[in-house]
């Protein structure tokens, strides 16, 4: 099996599984249709005997024992004029039933084909939507946004394209040569082998040609995701790229990176139009020289009984080359999809390194609390451990914050916490189980998080605070709301909780935005709250309202608080210190300024 099938294969496998009678049922109809066609030539024979007689230059009657009976069916005896007009109407009866059915056959051939291409690419994106929604933060924190769209979008749509042609072009066109070669050998057995020798002529410049078509598909959908990577970047950017006349920089790099694309673009491009030009050349050249051949077994020998017979080998020959040609496109199309199934299935090929155990139990409530155990994590491409030998108590219905500079460790022990990600050496236990013993919904549903960057999605406001709890109530939304301290700014909008909030909530203010996911959280009710720099991008004024939202939110819940601005956490029942992933102090406020230590010279700054 050559790399195209393989990797096209690999990656549509457990997607044909499922669909395989529906194929079979195509390909089918696709036969049926093939060999209709083809048959509509071979009643060229008896209609030209019908028509002229040997004096008119046509030739001696057929002796091809399948024309033979196809003439007794479909003619018979005709000599009169009347007798021949009714024998010319069954042919067309004949043709005409034939059409019926390569009609028929047609319509449900692309029909199916279609549905089937289409229902393979939509559960395709499903699946890599799925897989890449099980891959921990880690890995979505070292995964370029737009390389990552780029795949799914034009990778996929690369590949609905190639399926739609495969299945037509890779299905009906060899059924198509095949019964054109099946009909050609009724009428002329040896020359029909000889055309089907040449035929193997054809594929060796596509064999040669595809591999480079292959190899520089990969080469334009890596660059053409750097390019979408690049303008993803630019305009989600946009506010720094024009605060600091950035454009012309951004537009250079990004034309640059598109230049790239063409010159890899351009290289694929060549190669399959050598592959076409060759193919086309090799065709009309084998066509020229079947013509020199035909011309000298016939005045050598007595190759074909009449014109009839040679017009038809003629013409399912021509029919034989055509199809090869739209099968050679089809192939050299298919290598230039290659590229994209090899980006798809190297995404499906990550592996999830946070999964569900199997036996594993679930949770209710945080018993004990929380605890780190010697814990221990690294990035993947980060310089060291980002937290090396953490032991660390969250006791319940207390309030710890984490502070320490940046880099130590802070958010990361959150991210641990919410199983995010999981530590590679220690362990991390709620009521003394490991995290890793317990199922994810029964854990999630345990803490509620709010981070520094509010995120909203495009939809109304009701929609975007009920996500915390699919299913509430209107009134629990208000609730929320109130206890957010945002009802009040929502009543005043034109549509009120209905208002769209247009992408990620740029409709509202920062403050605004965050007292949304602040509702979010309340209406989640959970017992533990992960608190990620909550106020830390907020001005003076919102950070004050936001604080007062976040202080009705932590009353009676365990919370572990990440803080930047240190005056927000002057009242944490503890204070940990982080340094380069270790804890180098813990305490109360008061405590650690007496320290004289890390956290005092924090404070000072």
């Amino acid at each position: 099996m050559s790399s195209t099938a393989r990797t096209t294969v690999q990656l549509l496998r457990p997607h044909l599984a499922t669909r395989w009678p529906l194929l079979l049922l195509a390909t089918g109809f696709a036969a049926l249709s093939a060999f209709g066609q083809k048959a509509v030539t071979l009643l060229l024979v008896p209609t030209l005997e019908l028509l002229f007689d040997e004096g008119a230059g046509v030739g001696k009657p057929s002796t091809n024992r399948y024309l033979v009976a196809l003439r007794d069916v479909l003619i018979g005896d005709a000599t009169t004029g009347e007798e021949k007009l009714a024998a010319l109407w069954r042919v067309a009866l004949a043709v005409a039933a034939i059409a019926l059915v390569v009609g028929v056959s047609q319509y449900l051939f692309v029909t199916l084909t279609r549905k089937l291409a289409v229902l393979m690419v939509v559960e395709l994106r499903q699946r890599l939507a799925r897989h890449l929604m099980g891959l921990s933060m880690a890995y979505h924190g070292r995964r370029h946004f737009g390389d990552l769209l780029s795949r799914i979008s034009n990778d996929v749509n690369t590949t609905l394209s190639v399926l739609n042609l495969s299945l037509k072009d890779l299905v009906q066109e060899p059924l198509l040569a095949v019964a054109s070669l099946a009909m050609a050998a009724c009428i002329a057995p040896w020359l029909t082998l000889i055309v089907a020798g040449g035929l193997l002529a054809i594929a060796i410049p596509v064999a040669v040609t595809s591999k480079r078509v292959r190899k520089g598909s990969s080469r334009s959908l890596t660059n053409l995701g750097s390019s979408v990577q690049a303008l993803t970047q630019m305009f989600q950017g946009i506010r720094a790229v024009k605060a600091f006349r950035a454009e012309e920089r951004e537009l250079a790099r990004y034309q640059e990176i598109n230049a790239s694309y063409v010159r890899s673009t351009m290289k694929m491009v060549r190669a399959l139009a050598l592959s076409n030009a060759s193919t086309l050349f090799l065709s009309f050249a084998g066509m020229g020289l079947m013509l020199v051949v035909i011309g000298w077994l016939k005045i050598s020998g007595d190759v074909f009984q009449n014109a009839g017979e040679m017009g038809a080998f003629f013409i399912l020959v021509s029919g034989i080359y055509g199809s090869v040609k739209d099968i050679t496109k089809a192939i050299t199309h298919a290598q230039e999809s290659v590229g994209a199934s090899e980006r798809l299935q190297a995404l499906l090929d990550e592996q999830p390194d946070v999964v569900e155990k199997s036996g594993a139990v679930a949770i209710q409530g945080l018993g004990r609390g929380i605890r780190f155990e010697d814990v221990r994590f690294a990035y993947p491409e980060g310089d060291g451990n980002a937290i090396d030998g953490l032991t660390l108590d969250v006791r319940p219905g207390e309030t710890l914050a984490l502070v320490g500079p940046s880099g130590s460790g802070k958010s990361t022990v959150v991210d641990l916490v919410a199983r995010f990600m999981d530590p590679q050496q220690g362990r991390v236990t709620v009521d003394g189980r490991d995290l890793r013993d317990l199922t994810f919904d029964s854990w999630t549903a345990q803490y509620a998080m709010v981070g520094q960057t509010p995120f909203l999605f495009h939809a109304t406001i009701a929609e975007n605070i009920r996500y915390g709890k699919p299913g509430a109530t209107d009134a629990e939304v208000e609730a929320a709301a109130r206890a957010a301290g945002i009802h009040d700014f929502i009543l005043g909008l034109p549509e009120g909780y209905a208002t769209n909030v247009a992408d990620a909530g740029s409709r509202l203010s920062g403050g605004q935005r965050q007292r949304i996911t602040i509702a979010r959280a309340f209406i989640k009710d959970a017992p533990l709250l992960l608190l990620d720099e909550a106020t830390s991008a907020l001005d003076t004024e919102s950070e004050q309202v936001v604080q007062e939202a976040l202080e009705r939110l932590m009353s009676h819940r365990t919370v572990l608080v990440i803080a930047h601005r240190l005056s927000t956490i002057k009242n944490a029942d503890r204070i940990a210190v982080l340094d380069k992933g270790r804890l180098v102090e813990i305490g109360t406020h008061a405590e650690l300024l007496a320290k004289n230590g890390v956290y005092a010279r924090l404070n000072a700054a």
